[in-house]
C-alpha cells in the first residue's frame, strides 16, 4: 500500500476506515518507536523533563479524574486545531489535515516515555515485552484508552478544515462551514468517553500508589 493509498484511507469519507487506517498507523508507530528508544535511549530520559508531570492531583478519585482529564484535553485541543488546516504539496498527493501530525508526534512522546520509563509516577522499570504487553492491560493502564480516545476524535474531525493549503495558494472557508456528520458525531462522543475512562484508570492507579 502506497503512502497516497494510506493518505486516502485516512482521510475517507467513510469514518471506519479512517479509524482502522489511522488504528494500524498508531500501533506501528507506537510499537516501534517503544522499542528503538528502549535499545537506544537511556533510561528516565523525559522523567520530570514536562514542567506539568510535577502538580499534585486531588486525593479524591473524582476531582483527580477530572484533573488529569483537563490535562489530556490539551492535547485534543492541538488535534483539532490541527484538522482546521488541510494542506498538500503537489496536485498528484492528497491533502492531509495537520491534526494526523499532532497525534503522531503526541503517540511518539508517550512512545519514548514507556521505552525509557519516564513515567511522572516512578515505579520499579520491567522488560519491554511487559512495557509492551502492560500498555494494552485495559483494566490497570490508562494510555491506551486515552491515546484511542485521542484517535477516535481525530478520525471525527478530519473534515473541519478552515484554512487549505494548496501548494502555494491558500484558501480560507468560514466556521459555519463545519459540520459533522451523526456518525462523526457519535465516534467524538465515544472518543471523549474513553478519555474519560483512562483518566479515571489514572486517578485510581495514583490515589492507590500514595
Amino acid at each position: 500500500m502506497n503512502i497516497n493509498r494510506i493518505k486516502r484511507n485516512l482521510t475517507s469519507d467513510d469514518v471506519i476506515l479512517r479509524i482502522i487506517t489511522t488504528y494500524i498507523c498508531f500501533l506501528l508507530l507506537f510499537i516501534t518507536v517503544t522499542i528503538v528508544s528502549y535499545f537506544l535511549l537511556p533510561q528516565g530520559l523525559l522523567l520530570n523533563k514536562h514542567p506539568l508531570q510535577k502538580w499534585d492531583t486531588s486525593p479524591t478519585l473524582i476531582i483527580s479524574s477530572l484533573q488529569i482529564l483537563s490535562f489530556n484535553l490539551l492535547s485534543v485541543i492541538v488535534i483539532l486545531f490541527g484538522n482546521t488546516f488541510l494542506a498538500r504539496e503537489k496536485k498528484s498527493q492528497c491533502f492531509m489535515p495537520l491534526g494526523y501530525l499532532a497525534f503522531l508526534v503526541g503517540i511518539s512522546i508517550n512512545a519514548v516515555v514507556l521505552g525509557t520509563w519516564s513515567f511522572s509516577v516512578v515505579t520499579e522499570s520491567i522488560p519491554l515485552i511487559e512495557r509492551l504487553v502492560g500498555t494494552f492491560d485495559i483494566f490497570h493502564r490508562a494510555g491506551i484508552w486515552e491515546m484511542s480516545g485521542q484517535l477516535l476524535i481525530l478520525c471525527a474531525t478530519v473534515n473541519i478544515s478552515l484554512i487549505i493549503t494548496d501548494g502555494k495558494k491558500t484558501t480560507t472557508k468560514s466556521w459555519k462551514t463545519i459540520k459533522l456528520s451523526k456518525q462523526e458525531i457519535i465516534v467524538f462522543s465515544i472518543g471523549l468517553v474513553l478519555m474519560l475512562l483512562g483518566a479515571l484508570i489514572e486517578s485510581y492507579a495514583i490515589i492507590n500508589l500514595n
